[in-house]
């Protein structure tokens, strides 16, 4: 998976938010089924500051966040088959955060390419 300087893959990926999403996302276009609940990656760069997180802002907090991707997911029929369950020990979800909080850069939102 190839990752540039903005750390996205620029691809769209279902992460087992919900077994039925209200918003397909990119089945819309070209309205393909295989696409239901695929969203696309949102770049990691100052990713402390765009809270809320997720496709429909469902997620107020970077530990939600991880606690959804460590869960796996719920099991929908087009999650991401990267998509897996993983534990994480008590010290290593603050270092986690630690590291998605060192990507900030000190450029307004704006700025970054």
């Amino acid at each position: 998976m190839p990752w540039g300087l903005d750390l996205s893959d620029h691809d769209f990926h279902n992460v087992g938010q919900y077994l039925q999403y209200a918003d397909s996302g990119r089945a819309r276009s070209p309205l393909r089924s295989q696409d239901n609940g695929k969203f696309k990656t949102p770049t990691l760069r100052n990713i402390a500051l765009t809270a809320p997180y997720m496709h429909n802002g469902s997620m107020a907090t970077l530990e939600e966040v991880i606690e959804h991707f460590a869960s796996g997911g719920l099991p929908h029929a087009n999650r991401d088959p990267e998509m897996r369950s993983f534990a994480l020990t008590s010290e290593e979800r603050p270092d986690l955060i630690a590291f998605l909080n060192a990507l900030t850069d000190d450029r307004s939102l704006d700025q970054v390419p």
